[in-house]
């Protein structure tokens, strides 16, 4: 095999190092840009939970699934390597978004000088033009698959840059008719983390095996067959654990069978434009992309002397991971996105660098335009990936910003389905919930369907648990396995319940918080007992018959108070009201302390739709008050106003209150401790 040039001849300028950090630093600028804009999804969630549980379980994988009534214990689908540097990282900073996502945002930064060099061993070889290092550092600096998943708290961005790392040492190991022990030493260490971050690091196993066999035909076969067995033997391990946990736990359930005519478009277009970008729309980008990498690819297949030099490295590194990948998947589908071999991305974006090495020899504008449209395509993804709410996730951080300020006593919240706790605590207040339960307050929280009984049996239990509470919530979100396929139990809530509002957090989101009453909320004739029976008549049409407001079971949670209106003749007219609570200091100004502004019930019953004759009951989320009343007289304080015009609406007569000097205020006194 022909010597690789002189390594002083190939040693790094410093112009290249300063030129080598920038893209580096390029990167890391890139990974940790708006690192906390978007929310975590359920799969991060499911990182933070194991970075949580004590080290063994870590290790092992466990996570415990609770609907707070019992709890089940399982074995997550991805080793414990990422989650040790996770959990290593969120002990020091946190556990705030940019935090848990952190160790991604410098695997995806470590990338670069990875890909940087595995190139630069090809440009020794020979195997690829003296540009490619420099074409591979900027695709990877910019990739937006890079992005997506430097961003995002799971182990994919630190598999690829392993599978790089491990790649390079295996190669200059082998380079030479005597191994080089450190860089051996090095590939089997990072071989090892490999597996240990994902399971189909296996898929990687044959190519490895088979350049280890290439190097003993020269002269070191019976310690390579050693190797390439004990190889072998430690990715059949992982392997047929990996089986038990896809097969035996149930896993891998949402994995459809795949052909090489679906593999290679999914492969193609996630390694160049990434996720956020439509496939019908950019196709024709794709296909330049597979292009250069085919070029790249068949630049070292073409020429003998690069042929026997490497050439069929990368080929092989690409064909025999399809293959396997291809082989199982007769048996049992094991691909569900391009994240399940992101350890392939760096193969293809040195592909692609090699294709543009080879313009670049021959012509250099042509190179260079080519690269600057490639990175007008990357920007407009990346533009996509901050801004297009189409390819963002679950906006859990605005569901537990709206729960926040309306869960309260009397309250059952279900979080459908269990195994979405975590990212349900994680977002909305539910630990101040739990600790008002504990105190005594009226508040229920379980995950739903139960996990000890079916479906049907979590049904009948609803049944019971209705008549304890004046509200329930469903929240839910379809972007996992659910417990409860056909959606059997949310239909029979909204067949037995009082749906009054169904909130999704963007038009593209399956996450919603679905708002039910157990009974209707209105009254013919005669009202129910009113812990304070008033009359503030608002204009011709409405006015509030009653209130109670309970006092507060917890001093960070809201309290409820329920307002009953009425209306003389129905409304032409969309109203909204402000309810608030008062103090009236010695000079006769009044002080607010608290309020709520809104439609009834948020604009699900609007006044428009209200018959006379009949109590409406509407149940009223007061934010918490000061611990410690505030010297002066107290007052609730109602007031209503056009919901078009905004024009308030005068007080025309008061029984229990007064109006205040405004006209358009009515005063309740409330009396203080």
């Amino acid at each position: 095999m022909k010597a690789s040039p002189s390594r002083q001849s190939q040693r790094l300028t410093p112009p290249g190092r300063v030129l080598l950090l920038g893209l580096t630093l390029l990167a890391y600028g890139r990974s940790i840009f708006w690192l906390d804009l978007k929310p975590l999804w359920w799969d991060e969630s499911l990182s933070v939970q194991r970075v949580e549980q004590p080290l063994l379980d870590l290790l092992a994988g466990a996570l415990w699934i609770s609907d707070r009534i019992s709890s089940i214990r399982t074995i997550d689908q991805h080793p414990f390597f990422y989650f040790l540097v996770q959990g290593a990282v969120m002990a020091g900073a946190g556990i705030e978004e940019f935090a848990v996502r952190y160790a991604s945002a410098l695997a995806a930064t470590l990338f670069v000088p990875a890909i940087w060099g595995l190139a630069r061993w090809f440009v020794r070889r020979q195997l690829a033009p003296p540009a490619t290092p420099w074409f591979a550092a900027l695709l990877a600096a910019t990739s937006p698959f890079l992005l997506w998943f430097g961003q995002e708290a799971r182990p994919y961005a630190l598999w690829a840059t392993l599978t790089v790392i491990g790649v390079y040492l295996l190669l200059r190991a082998t380079e030479a008719p005597a191994l080089q022990r450190p860089a051996a030493a090095g590939f089997v260490l990072v071989a090892l983390l490999a597996l240990a971050t994902h399971y189909f690091a296996v898929f990687l196993l044959p190519f490895q095996v088979l350049v280890i066999m290439v190097w003993a035909w020269r002269g070191r076969r019976f310690w390579a067959m050693g190797a390439a067995l004990l190889l072998l033997a430690t990715g059949a391990l992982v392997a047929l654990y990996a089986a038990w946990l896809l097969i035996g736990q149930g896993g891998g359930a949402n994995f459809s069978e795949i052909t090489l005519a679906i593999l290679i478009p999914d492969l193609v277009n996630a390694f160049s434009l990434g996720l956020s970008v439509d496939y019908g729309v950019v196709w024709w980008i794709d296909l330049l992309f597979g292009a250069l990498a085919l070029v790249g690819l068949a630049w070292g297949l073409l020429d003998r002397r690069r042929l026997a030099a490497g050439g069929w490295l990368l080929p092989a590194f690409f064909i025999l991971a399809l293959a396997l990948l291809l082989a199982i998947n007769a048996y049992r589908p094991l691909y569900m996105t391009a994240r399940h071999l992101s350890q392939l991305l760096g193969g293809f974006l040195i592909a692609v660098a090699i294709g543009l090495g080879v313009i670049w020899m021959r012509q250099r504008f042509v190179a260079a335009a080519l690269m600057l449209f490639l990175l007008a395509a990357v920007g407009y993804s990346t533009l996509n990936y901050f801004t297009d709410e189409r390819y963002a996730k679950d906006d859990y951080r605005r569901l537990g910003e709206y729960m926040a300020a309306r869960m309260m006593p009397g309250d059952l919240i279900l979080y459908d389905e269990p195994a979405t706790k975590r990212i349900f605590e994680y977002y909305a207040p539910l630990t101040r919930v739990y600790t008002a339960i504990d105190a005594g307050a009226a508040l229920g929280v379980f995950g739903a369907p139960l996990l000890d009984r079916s479906v049907d049996d979590t049904i009948r239990w609803l049944e019971e648990q209705a008549p304890h509470y004046q509200r329930i919530w469903l929240l839910r979100s379809g972007n996992h396995i659910t417990l409860d396929p056909e959606g059997k139990m949310e239909r029979w809530m909204d067949e037995h319940f009082i749906l009054m509002r169904d909130v999704k957090f963007f038009s593209q989101s399956s996450l919603h918080a679905k708002l039910y009453l157990p009974t209707l909320p209105v009254f013919e004739g005669a009202p129910p007992p009113i812990a304070h029976p008033v009359l503030a008549q608002f204009g011709e049409r409405i006015r509030l018959v009653g209130y109670a407001a309970d006092p507060p079971q917890a001093a960070d949670l809201p309290s409820q108070t329920r307002l009953y209106w009425e209306v003389t003749a129905r409304p032409d007219r969309r109203y909204r009201y402000i309810w608030r609570r008062v103090v009236q200091t010695t000079d006769g100004a009044l002080h607010e302390l608290g309020a709520v502004e809104r439609e009834p019930y948020e604009g699900d019953a609007a006044t428009l739709y209200w018959d006379p004759d009949r109590i409406i009951l509407e149940y009223v989320e007061m934010p918490p008050l000061a611990a410690a009343p505030a010297p002066g007289k107290h007052f609730y304080a109602l007031e209503m106003y056009d919901a078009e015009t905004l024009e308030k609406l005068p007080v025309t007569a008061i029984e229990g209150g007064e109006i205040a000097a405004d006209g358009v205020t009515a005063l309740f006194p409330v009396e203080t401790p």
